[in-house]
């Protein structure tokens, strides 16, 4: 497996979080996030937090 480009911890340096969140997924789509989570070597909820992230930059461009 290649490594893709590096990406940074979301939670390095930064002060902690003040509230959580909760998802539910089915079971496929535990597994696919998982997976994906794996191969990227990160735990299942940063790897969720960063998707989102990445997500909601564009959107809310779009609407600025």
């Amino acid at each position: 497996m290649a490594k893709r480009d590096h990406i940074p911890s979301r939670r390095t340096g930064k002060t902690p979080l003040g509230a959580k969140v909760f998802s539910y997924y089915t079971q496929e789509e535990r597994r696919l996030l998982e997976k994906a989570a794996k191969q990227e070597r990160r735990n299942l909820s940063s790897f969720v937090a960063l998707a989102a992230i990445e997500r909601a930059q564009p959107v809310l461009q779009l609407s600025a």
